[in-house]
């Protein structure tokens, strides 16, 4: 498989999250900015569930991107440079102030939106949880697997981010601008971040390290349909 193959799946796999998600029942008047009927309190309960559902699987990203880095390092010379450019991505992926993972700022967001305890304090759901062993228990026997959900949840975000937060501001939701630091920031930084993995993985010559990029990517749009599925029941 080439370079402009796997892109390829990225953008497909993220076209079909985003269109799952905009014809969701709960979250399509988010995205269409039309809450005629809708009340207030439904679309503060499914944003807050989408919330949830990204801190759950989002605080993987760091530790997954540090198990690959160290996964590499003792390989050969392809290895050792892509150790450095995980472990370069998680230092991305990292709050530069704070020095905590992106899911801080969903977190946050919820916190914001004034959750019921019930939700704020929920278990990280099991589906995540297999997304995480998946990408860090199990980091040796697939360490580029997850430059394949980094490129579907990228592109998915450059996708989805600005219209949810329209949406979500415009909802009448009580402190809804103060909820959207998670969706606005990856909606800017997702830019610079797809353009460099996708320049990235031409650096990538090996054949079955692809393959396990492409194998990251299915599952990872398969356990965010999973986790959207158990999150956000119609």
């Amino acid at each position: 498989m080439d370079i402009e193959n796997l892109i390829n799946v990225f953008e497909l796999e993220s076209r079909s999250l985003d269109t799952m998600l905009r014809q969701h029942p709960l979250l399509r008047p988010m995205f269409l900015r039309d809450f005629r009927g809708v009340s207030p309190t439904m679309t503060r309960q499914a944003y807050l569930r989408l919330l949830k559902m990204s801190a759950d699987y989002v605080q993987f990203t760091v530790p997954a991107l540090r198990a690959a880095g160290d996964a590499l390092r003792h390989g050969d010379a392809e290895d050792q440079a892509w150790s450095a450019m995980f472990l370069a991505y998680a230092a991305g992926e990292t709050d530069e102030a704070a020095d905590y993972g992106h899911h801080i700022w969903a977190r946050d967001d919820i916190k914001a939106i004034d959750p019921d305890s019930e939700l704020l304090h929920a278990p990280v759901h099991p589906h995540a949880l297999l997304y995480g062993q998946y990408f860090i228990a199990d980091v040796a026997r697939h360490p580029y697997a997850i430059l394949g959900a980094k490129g579907v949840l990228e592109h998915l975000s450059i996708r989805i981010a600005d219209d949810l937060v329209r949406g979500i501001v415009d909802s009448g939701v009580a402190n809804a601008e103060r909820g959207t630091t998670f969706f606005h920031h990856h909606g800017v930084l997702d830019i610079d971040h797809v353009r460099e993995g996708d320049r990235n993985l031409g650096k990538l010559t090996s054949a079955r390290k692809r393959t396990e990029i492409l194998e990251g990517a299915y599952f990872t749009s398969g356990s965010y349909r999973a986790l959207i599925h158990y999150n956000l029941p119609t």
